[in-house]
């Protein structure tokens, strides 16, 4: 047993102790729903595991309206139990602040027996239930086991967790380029405070790095059998049914030589999985609410597509302006990191330099000798630009107003996670890049690290002092 651990590579060793230690303390930390749009992320879960697929308008249910000033936004969602809607309360009203245990073990029994209230999905609406397979079942073990709804949430949370870390550490031992790079990714702190809530996030971020690692493993294989492809095809359609602008990857199939991926089954492989991944999502999607219908108190989708096919350069002005060169940008950063507390409780900027210091010393590192040639970088550049590129107008269509060229609302740095791994590749080549010993880089990358998440619990701690 001491053999297979020592065989262990180093940045696996450190992924499983640093996420578990951190996450679980993050999740004793963090009280309920406080992740970006969580209610909406649990509420799915639990509908799921009720076997509920199909969000209802509770306008057809009138004495169940809630509070709120919208005519369509927040009026999808499920018939849950009351709890939830309590603890969103808390979320709303108090914020994490100012109040004390058990807001977070709430150890009512008749919480279940209480009846039912309209919880609200929001954005959240259409989400795929991939993102909740580790919920659903952290949630149906609490129901086996007769807890109340407070404790079903916080089994979600675990059970996410460790898919988490599982997925990842799996992702990671695959990994052809810099392995140390790719751990520095995972503990991102906004990732990992993701993984630890009920937000589908941290699936997705998990989801996309074993595809992107599985991909990459496939470019110094000297045959690429089918099971291989269909294991990636498998990834792509499931990646594209929890975020559609995460298509982009596909391109990577691209980085395959054609010695060992001839162009002509290149394409055949290329063209089906498209296809059946716009089949399955344009199929969930009819089971939904049509876009169209769930933005339209901010915006008019439609009308926004309309206008860009028409005037493309009210558009890129706008990012221009912003984000490329204006101080806009700056929010992305934060929250790619760590913005947390419902977005409103930011790492400070010197332990986002530290991070992003460790990350860059941790990606010089060349563990496989793995290097991309000019053109597969193009391609890999090519494919992070068309996924910035969907992304920011994927948002601008459904939360701006038509036209709008001040700022693009909702774009957020942690959309831009899922895609991060794939920038390592960049920093490959031939030359040894750093002239220090593995023990010395493991040891200064590790202690950045490690000293950036204990900033992230202080931070935590502080924003939510009633915890322990």
């Amino acid at each position: 047993m001491i053999a297979r651990l020592k065989k262990i590579p180093f940045p696996n060793k450190l992924f499983l102790v640093l996420a578990l230690v951190f996450g679980l303390l993050m999740i004793k930390t963090v009280p309920p729903l406080q992740a970006p749009d969580e209610v909406g992320h649990f509420a799915k879960a639990v509908a799921f595991s009720e076997f509920k697929i199909q969000p209802k308008s509770f306008s057809d249910e009138s004495h169940e309206k809630t509070r709120t000033n919208k005519k369509n936004w927040n009026t999808f969602g499920f018939k849950l139990p009351k709890e939830i809607k309590s603890m969103n309360s808390y979320s709303l009203d108090k914020a994490g602040k100012y109040e004390k245990p058990p807001y977070h073990y709430i150890h009512n029994k008749k919480a279940n027996k209480e009846g039912r209230e309209w919880v609200p999905t929001g954005g959240i609406t259409n989400y795929h239930f991939f993102s909740y397979l580790p919920q659903i079942i952290g949630i149906s073990f609490g129901k086996v086991l007769g807890k109340p709804i407070i404790e079903q949430y916080y089994a979600a949370r675990y059970f996410n967790l460790i898919a988490y870390i599982v997925i990842v550490s799996f992702a990671i031992w695959k990994f052809p380029f810099s392995k140390l790079g790719a751990t520095v990714l995972a503990l991102n702190p906004m990732a990992l405070f993701l993984a630890s809530s009920t937000s589908g996030d941290g699936m997705i971020i998990a989801v996309s790095f074993l595809f992107i690692a599985w991909l990459l493993n496939l470019i110094k294989k000297q045959t690429i059998s089918n099971p291989m492809l269909l294991f990636n095809g498998f990834l792509m359609v499931v990646l594209v049914l929890m975020k559609p602008t995460l298509i982009t990857l596909g391109l990577l199939f691209f980085l395959i030589p054609n010695k060992s991926f001839n162009p002509k089954r290149k394409a055949v492989w290329g063209i089906t999985i498209f296809i059946v991944s716009i089949f399955f999502y344009v199929t969930w999607n009819k089971l939904m609410i049509d876009q169209q219908t769930l933005y339209r108190d901010f915006a008019n989708p439609g009308k926004q597509l309309a206008l860009f096919l028409k005037k493309p350069a009210i558009f890129f002005d706008n990012f221009h302006e912003n984000y490329l060169f204006g101080v806009k940008g700056d929010d992305i950063i934060y929250s790619f990191v760590g913005k947390f507390g419902l977005l409103d409780t930011p790492l400070g900027l010197h332990w986002i330099i530290v991070y992003i210091i460790s990350f860059i010393l941790a990606a010089l590192v060349q563990e496989e000798k793995s290097t991309l040639a000019i053109h597969q970088r193009m391609i890999l550049i090519t494919m992070l630009v068309a996924y910035t590129f969907l992304t920011f107008f994927a948002l601008y269509q459904i939360w701006n107003k038509v036209g709008r060229t001040d700022a693009i609302e909702g774009v957020q740095g942690r959309y831009f996670i899922p895609v991060s791994l794939s920038i390592i590749p960049l920093f490959s080549s031939k030359e040894k890049l750093l002239n220090i010993k593995p023990v010395k880089i493991n040891m200064i990358v590790s202690g950045l690290l490690f000293l950036v998440l204990v900033a992230t619990i202080v931070i935590l701690t502080t924003r939510y002092p009633t915890t322990f």
